[in-house]
Order: structure tokens, then C-alpha cells, then sequence
């Protein structure tokens, strides 16, 4: 048994249920852990609270029906790895501002940086006529040795000079300051349109997960002050390590 639970009991004079109570305490001590750890074996938790191996089943089964917990026969209960809170819905910011405000290492692995001739739906997206180049830029992000996020990019080429960012590092710096201080381009508004999808196998493989397991989709296009559409964007989280917060403010009349 960890440490945590050497001092813990449950009240047995309270209306409220014993099942409650443990997996109120079971959640305090998953707060206090960090990563993916052990939860004490159920024989251990009945002898220690003196309860039933029902009692403690049942604060289990509810754990992982609120996705807290993973339950396996050789190594019994696991916590659910933690998932990173991302601001990215509701805040213009880089992802290697975010994971490092979060105290986290971001890595970025380039794996396109190129001109290309780009489908109907691009050039619909930022309003090109054909014949229009792009730049693509495809980047898998992440923290640490973890990949969180596999980004496509487009930007047209013709404008502000944008083709040069096929010579630039976009391993070591952020896109939207380079944007902003080399190409003088300053993001206005931007819309994103979020969806559920079902991983392929190239997204798979890349962000380390099976094929058809969730993905949190989300699509942008930003514009200039000015209306100009000057980046479209198609982003796929893992839905396993990721949730948006979104803060909706009262319009005033």
C-alpha cells in the first residue's frame, strides 16, 4: 500500500456510501500522482478499510466508466495518463509557448517543408486562383519523446514573400513569429472548426497509437486584418492526451 493511504480511513457512521467514499480517496491520491501509476490491489484495499471486495469493485467500476482508471488482469488497476490541457480553441499562441508554460519540453520533427501545386479544397480555403503555389508544412509535435500532434499547413506563397519559409528552421522557431517579425504578417481572426475522427494508419503510426482510435480534428483558417486568408491549417490531436478549454464570455447588449 502507498504511504498515502496509511493514515486514510472511511466512516462507516455516514449515510454516505462506503463505495463513495473510497473512490473519493482514490481520486484525492490519483491527484497527488504524477504519470501513469498503480492503484493498491482490491484484497488490499478490503483488508485496510475493513470492507467488502464489492464495496471496492464498485468504487473501481465507476473509476473507469469515468475514464480515471484502466483495469488489467496481470497488473491490475492503472491510472489514465493525464491529459494536457491546450488553449489552443480559444488563444493565438504557439505550441512551444504553451507546452512551456506548462513546464513541459515541446519537440517539433519537420516532416514537409515544400512548394506545392495545392488541391481544390486549399485553394478554396485561402481563396487562390489555380495555378497558385503553396507552401506545405507538415509537423509532428510533441513533448519530450511523447507525440501530441500531427500538423498540415498551407500558406500561400505568392504572398509577402511567404515561399521563402521553405528555407527557414521551423524545428527551433514558431511559425506565427516568424510570420509576424520576418514577414510581417500578423494574424487578425482566425476560425477552427473541431471534430471526432478515426485515425488512420499513417496517423497512427506517427503519433504512436492504433488505427480508428480517436483523434480531436481541428481545422483553421486565419486572416489578415485586411481579410486576407493567409493560412489554412488541419491539425489531429491525440484524443488520448488531449482536451481544449474554451472560456465564453457574456456579449454585452
Amino acid at each position: 500500500m502507498h504511504s498515502f493511504f496509511a493514515q486514510q480511513q472511511l466512516d462507516k457512521n455516514t449515510p454516505i456510501p462506503l463505495y463513495f467514499q473510497l473512490k473519493t480517496l482514490l481520486l484525492k491520491f490519483i491527484k497527488t500522482q504524477d504519470g501513469v501509476v498503480s492503484l493498491p490491489t482490491e484484497q488490499q484495499l478490503c483488508n485496510h478499510f475493513n470492507i467488502s471486495r464489492s464495496t471496492v469493485r464498485q468504487a473501481l467500476k465507476e473509476l473507469v466508466n469515468e475514464g480515471v482508471i484502466e483495469r488489467h488482469k496481470a497488473k491490475g488497476s492503472l491510472t489514465i495518463q493525464k491529459k494536457l490541457e491546450q488553449n489552443f480553441l480559444s488563444v493565438l499562441e504557439s505550441f512551444n509557448d504553451e507546452m512551456q508554460e506548462k513546464g513541459l519540453l515541446p519537440t517539433t520533427q519537420v516532416l514537409d517543408l515544400s512548394l506545392i501545386e495545392p488541391s481544390l479544397a486549399i485553394r478554396e480555403a485561402l481563396d487562390l486562383p489555380p495555378g497558385e503555389q503553396v507552401v506545405q508544412l507538415i509537423r509532428l509535435r510533441g513533448t519530450g519523446e511523447e507525440p501530441i500532434v500531427l500538423v498540415y499547413t498551407y500558406l500561400p506563397a505568392s504572398f509577402k514573400g511567404i515561399r521563402n519559409l521553405i528555407q527557414e528552421d521551423l524545428v527551433n522557431n514558431s511559425l506565427y513569429k516568424l510570420l509576424q517579425s520576418k514577414y510581417h504578417v500578423a494574424i487578425d481572426w482566425t476560425r477552427r472548426i473541431i471534430e471526432i475522427r478515426s485515425a488512420g494508419e499513417f496517423e497512427a503510426k506517427l503519433l504512436h497509437i492504433k488505427a480508428k482510435d480517436p483523434l480531436q480534428y481541428i481545422e483553421t483558417i486565419s486572416r489578415t486584418k485586411e481579410g486576407v486568408p493567409f493560412e489554412f491549417s488541419k491539425a489531429y490531436y491525440r484524443g488520448d492526451l488531449n482536451k481544449f478549454v474554451i472560456e465564453i464570455r457574456n456579449k454585452r447588449l
